[in-house]
């Protein structure tokens, strides 16, 4: 039986949620009928399979290395074929040049709200981004599938470009098996949070709210991830005597999960944080910023978490002395959520991830 070649584009994989997915989705394809490569601009370190075909493209961005992906995609021989593409910068240059210039369907998946795109830091990138909302609208039309992976970035989208955008949510879990948790020790609050060092994490939030807390001596941070923000964080850590460690690059994240006993997610934007899942997952409580899209699908708009205004470091410090001062209140809440767990199966997503791959066959 003749394969059918899927070529999967993620210029800059990394240890992140998205790539997660990306991982879980294929794996759940059946690769005796599919050949997946995977096409990236740095080599791939984490979640390798031996039946995926990994191939890095030297080029000294993404846009310039469309040209040499075309040629590779132009010189493949098999019949059937087609393109896998992830997030709005990659995804607008897919479309225009997979699509409309050879002609090969693509599978367009989003993981981030399009409101990201209205964060800039300088005059440069607010050009940049407002050019890629632009070509959002009028490209993303064009694409075969489009996919989001929470259903309010799906239903923003959808009325954005004015088409179908299915909703596939970020596969978690095989089984979901509750841990049991504890409930914490009155001398010491354990506070986690999973992410990358970024501005769009926006650490400093949570930073701020333990600083000003008024059981500031009673708060354990551990901060778990990488990135450009690092030293930043390491400096307002040092300078205002916060009780944290940080953690590079962590590949055997559960540990953090049972030691904890709150999750706090402080995020300026987000698609669906897997971390947020994962956490309700281990019987954590969760605060959450109500960035436009995910925590208020896991959290049941604040039904089973409590959520706080993007930035207002004083409602997240309030919302941890209450955790200190009422932690029932907040493991009732963590029940509800884990009731929603079943939205963010492997099984269940991954059936509809095959259900749409079939559309373009």
């Amino acid at each position: 039986m003749k394969k059918i070649k899927i070529f999967l584009f993620n210029p800059y994989p990394s240890i992140g949620g998205v790539d997660t997915t990306i991982f879980r989705f294929i794996n759940s394809l059946n690769l005796n009928k599919f050949e997946v490569e995977y096409l990236s601009l740095k080599k791939v370190k984490y979640f390798k399979n031996k039946n995926i075909i990994y191939t890095k493209i030297k080029s000294r961005s993404t846009f310039l290395s469309f040209f040499k992906i075309m040629k590779k995609i132009k010189k493949d021989k098999h019949e059937k074929k087609f393109f896998f593409s992830i997030q709005y910068f990659v995804n607008v240059w897919s479309i225009l040049f997979i699509k409309l210039f050879l002609g090969i369907k693509i599978f367009i998946y989003e993981v981030n709200h399009l409101n990201e795109l209205n964060y800039y830091s300088n005059f440069k990138e607010f050009i940049k981004k407002n050019i890629i909302k632009f070509l959002v609208k009028m490209l993303y039309k064009c694409a075969d599938i489009v996919a989001g992976n929470s259903k309010e970035l799906s239903n923003h989208l959808e009325k954005y470009i004015n088409r179908k955008v299915y909703t596939l949510y970020n596969p978690c879990f095989d089984v979901i098996k509750f841990r049991q948790k504890k409930y914490y020790s009155k001398n010491k609050i354990n506070i986690l949070n999973i992410s990358r060092f970024e501005k769009q994490k926006d650490h400093l939030t949570l930073l701020r709210a333990i600083n000003s807390s008024k059981i500031k001596h009673r708060l354990n941070l551990s901060l778990v991830g990488y990135g450009s923000k690092l030293q930043e964080i390491k400096n307002y850590i040092f300078k205002n005597k916060i009780n944290a460690k940080i953690y590079l690059r962590e590949r055997k994240i559960s540990k953090f999960y049972k030691k904890s006993d709150l999750y706090v997610c402080s995020s300026l934007y987000e698609g669906l944080p897997t971390t947020m899942i994962e956490a309700a997952s281990y019987c954590l409580p969760i605060i959450s910023s109500n960035f436009q899209s995910g925590s208020k699908e896991i959290l049941s708009n604040g039904k089973s978490g409590h959520i706080f205004k993007k930035g207002d470091f004083r409602k997240l410090s309030h919302y941890i002395e209450n955790f200190y001062n009422n932690p029932i209140k907040f493991y009732n809440k963590e029940k509800l959520c884990r009731k929603r767990l079943e939205l963010f199966s492997i099984k269940k997503n991954s059936e509809l991830f095959n259900s749409l791959i079939k559309k373009l066959i």
